[in-house]
C-alpha cells in the first residue's frame, strides 16, 4: 500500500532558532508496487518523492527507494525475504503510513531515537506462530555511527540504499508481535551491530523498543519506550553518551457519532487525542563535557483531532508544545507549532 502526506499549513512559534513562521509543504508521496512473480514469490517496492523530488524540491527534496525486496510464501510459520526492507523496530517504522497514527507528524521519538522511516539492505525470515504471535529476524546493514549527534540522535546514521556498508559488521534485527488478549497489541523489537567506521575500534550500538496499544470501547491507549545503548560512544562522537532513551504515551477517544456514519461517511472515524513524550540523546558522560546541554533533554505535549472520512484518507490538526532543560541563553532545538495535514493511502 502506498501513501502520501501534505502539510497543508504549519505555524511555528518563533524560538530564535530560525524555524518560526508559516509554511506549506508537500511532504511526501510514495508509490508502492506489489508484483506477484509466482504464487509463492512477490516483489515489493516503495519509491518515495519528498518535497516534490529534485531539483524542484530544493535542498530537502529527493527521490529514494524506501523498500525493494523479494518475499517468499513458503508456509505460515516460515518465510524468507531479501532486499531493501523496513527495519522492524518501534511502533511507527513498520507501520508509518499516515492513516496509522493520529498526529500530523510521526512522534519525535520515532524520528530521532528510532529514525523512521528506516530501511536497510539485508535478508531474513518471518512468519506467524499461531493466531497471536508474529515474528521477524533479519540480517541487515548496520548504522554509520560517525554521523550520530546529540541533536538528531542516530537518525543520520541510516545507510538505507548506500552502495556499501560503512562498517565491518552486519546488524541483527528482530521483532516479536504478541496479541495476548483481544484488542491488546504488544511488540518487542531490537537492532544491534558495530556502528564504527572501518579502521576504528569497535563501537556496538543496540536499539531496543517496546510498544503497545489497547482499545476498550471508544477509548485507545498506546505507548512506546525506546533505548539506544552504545558501548564505546567516544569512537563515534564526542557529544553523545552511552545511552539515549525516551518514551511517549497517548490516549485517544473516538468521537464520530454513529448517526453520522452512513452514506459517504459509512466508514468515517474521528479521534481526539493527547500525547506526552520525552527523550534524552545525551545520557551518561560524554567525551567533550563542554558539549553537554540540557537542550538535548526534550519533551513534547501534543493534542489534536484526526478525522477519516474513509479508511484511506485522514485530515489531521494538532498543536504541539515543546520543552527542554536548556540553560538560559541557549538556542531551542524546536518550536511550539500548530499543523494541519492531509494524509492518504492508495
Amino acid at each position: 500500500m502506498c501513501c502520501g502526506r501534505l502539510v497543508l499549513i504549519r505555524f511555528r512559534k518563533e524560538n530564535g532558532n530560525g524555524n518560526g513562521g508559516n509554511t506549506l509543504e508537500p511532504r511526501r508521496v510514495v508509490l508502492y508496487v506489489d508484483s506477484e512473480l509466482a504464487d509463492w514469490l512477490t516483489f515489493n517496492t516503495e519509491l518515495e518523492w519528498e518535497h516534490g523530488g529534485v531539483p524542484d524540491g530544493g535542498p530537502d527534496g529527493g527521490v529514494s527507494v524506501e523498500q525493494a525486496f523479494l518475499d517468499t510464501k513458503l508456509s505460515r510459520a516460515f518465510n524468507l525475504k531479501a532486499g531493501v526492507m523496513l527495519v522492524p523496530v518501534g511502533a511507527i517504522n513498520p507501520y508509518h503510513e499516515p492513516t496509522n497514527f493520529n498526529s500530523t507528524t510521526r512522534p519525535q521519538l520515532d524520528q530521532i531515537i528510532i529514525p523512521s522511516t528506516w530501511s536497510e539492505m539485508g535478508a531474513g525470515i518471518h512468519g506467524e506462530l499461531g493466531d497471536r504471535v508474529n515474528y521477524q529476524l533479519l540480517a541487515l546493514t548496520g548504522l554509520d555511527g560517525s554521523k550520530f549527534a546529540a541533536d538528531n540522535g542516530i537518525r543520520e546514521g541510516r545507510q538505507s540504499f548506500s552502495p556499501k556498508d560503512s562498517n565491518r559488521n552486519f546488524a541483527i534485527a528482530g521483532r516479536l508481535e504478541v496479541r495476548p488478549i483481544t484488542n491488546l497489541y504488544t511488540n518487542f523489537s531490537f537492532h544491534s551491530a558495530n556502528s564504527a567506521p572501518s579502521g576504528k575500534p569497535t563501537a556496538y550500538t543496540t536499539v531496543a523498543a517496546f510498544d503497545g496499544k489497547y482499545s476498550i470501547g471508544d477509548f485507545d491507549i498506546a505507548g512506546e519506550y525506546a533505548h539506544v545503548y552504545q558501548d564505546n560512544p567516544a569512537v563515534l562522537s564526542d557529544e553523545i553518551g552511552h545511552n539515549m532513551s525516551g518514551y511517549w504515551v497517548e490516549g485517544g477517544y473516538h468521537v464520530m457519532p454513529k448517526v453520522l456514519k452512513k452514506g459517504k461517511l459509512a466508514d468515517a472515524d474521528a479521534v481526539i487525542f493527547a500525547r506526552w513524550s520525552e527523550f534524552d540523546t545525551q545520557q551518561g558522560s560524554i567525551a567533550n563535557p563542554s558539549k553537554a546541554s540540557g537542550r538535548f533533554d526534550r519533551n513534547y505535549t501534543t493534542f489534536g483531532l484526526a478525522f477519516k472520512p474513509t479508511t484511506t484518507m485522514v485530515v489531521k490538526a494538532d498543536y504541539q508544545f515543546y520543552g527542554d532543560k536548556r540553560s538560559a541563553g541557549e538556542t531551542a532545538l524546536d518550536n511550539d507549532k500548530f499543523q494541519v495535514t492531509l494524509g492518504f493511502v492508495f
